[in-house]
Order: structure tokens, then sequence, then C-alpha cells
């Protein structure tokens, strides 16, 4: 079976996200890009769900007022004190020092039947592949503490109890930054790799549900 590539977040969202659903954004706050853009990703939640919640380490709560719907938490020890259909967890998990503590409260926090969204870097796209052939190891985020792939989150997601509905992948992030030359001619061989293959695509997308416990 061909697994599904979303265009960017706002396709994604638009595709998992029900206008019924209940949402959590965890890690809301520091997603890459500034609140006032139209392609904030908790903006594209709260378009899309009947409700959306957001935890973050910190946030500005000059712009953020609603303290009903926020709260001042980590990923690794929250509980907003109600069940969510979806709880949204966008690159998010890579930046964490116990995942494990993160899904034991997503547990706590998540309705029987609802689900889990996950988007991480994938290890093996082509742009940390060809960086790794010109330098001892590819360019990453200065608060990552790990990369994941599609066997190790397997693991990680089994090893906690969680059943996997879904793996794709996440073409692109959509943020605006100027690029060298390089990484533009890259673009065409990463776009072309993609109509044939989602092993060398940026990003994946794992959704996930808790496992059925028989009594």
């Amino acid at each position: 079976m061909k697994l599904r590539i979303f265009k960017n977040k706002k396709d994604l969202i638009e595709k998992l996200i029900r206008p019924t659903d209940v949402v959590l954004d965890v890690g809301f706050w520091g997603q890459g890009i500034t609140t006032d853009d139209s392609n904030w990703v908790h903006s594209l939640l709260k378009r899309q769900a009947k409700d959306v919640y957001g935890i973050d380490l910190d946030y500005d709560t000059q712009i953020i007022v609603d303290s009903s719907h926020y709260k001042k938490q980590t990923a690794e020890d929250f509980d907003f004190g109600k069940k969510f259909d979806v709880i949204f967890a966008g690159d998010l998990i890579e930046h964490l020092s116990n995942p494990g503590l993160f899904l034991s409260c997503a547990t706590k926090n998540l309705k029987p039947g609802g689900k889990l969204i996950i988007t991480t870097p994938n290890t093996f796209n082509l742009f940390n592949l060809a960086e790794k052939i010109s330098k001892e190891e590819p360019t990453v985020n200065r608060d990552h503490t790990c990369y994941f792939n599609s066997k190790t989150l397997r693991v990680l997601l089994k090893k906690n109890k969680w059943d996997i509905s879904e793996v794709a992948y996440l073409y692109t992030l959509g943020l605006k930054h100027k690029e060298s030359w390089k990484k533009q001619i890259l673009n065409i061989f990463y776009y072309i790799a993609s109509l044939f293959t989602v092993k060398y695509v940026e990003t994946l997308v794992i959704v996930a549900q808790r496992e059925l416990i028989e009594t």
C-alpha cells in the first residue's frame, strides 16, 4: 500500500482533524513561525477543529490571554484536567529528554478511541543524507535530542502501549527562509524522488491510538 504524502501541515490538519474534534496542541508556541502568520499550525488547528487547547513551557500571555484553554506546562508532565479527541504534537518529540513521559501524559489526557498525531523529522530524508556526504553530521536544530525514523518510532510507541493506525509523510514544513543555490538544486531532486518513494521525504507523520487492553 502506498503511504500518504501530505503537501504541508495545512493539508495534514484538514485531512486528519475532524470539525467535531476537541484538540490539545502540545508545544503550540514554538513552531518555527510567528503567531500572526496564517500558516501558524495552532491557527490552522483552530480553523479546522471544534475547539483547541494548548500547552507549552512558555508563551506570551499578552497574546494568549485565555487561561481556560492554555497552560504553561512541559510536554513530559502535563495534565489539562480534561480529555481530548486528538492530541497534536507537531515537531515536538525530537526535542524531549524523555519521550516516554510525554506518551504517558498523552494517555491520561486522551479520550477512549482518541488519536495522537506526531510529526517529526525523518532521519533519512534527502537533505540529511546529502549533508552527511559533505559534513561529519547534518545540520540539526540545537534543541533536538534525538532522531527518529518509522522503525524506531514504532518501537517507542509499542513499548508505551500505543497502536499505530497510520504512517505517512509531510512534504514540506512551509517555513520561509533564504535558501542557498545548492539547496535550490537539491529541492529539484527532492521533488523528483518524492514522486517515486517516501523514503527521502523530509518529515514523518504517525497517527496512533491506545492499545485495547483485554479484560
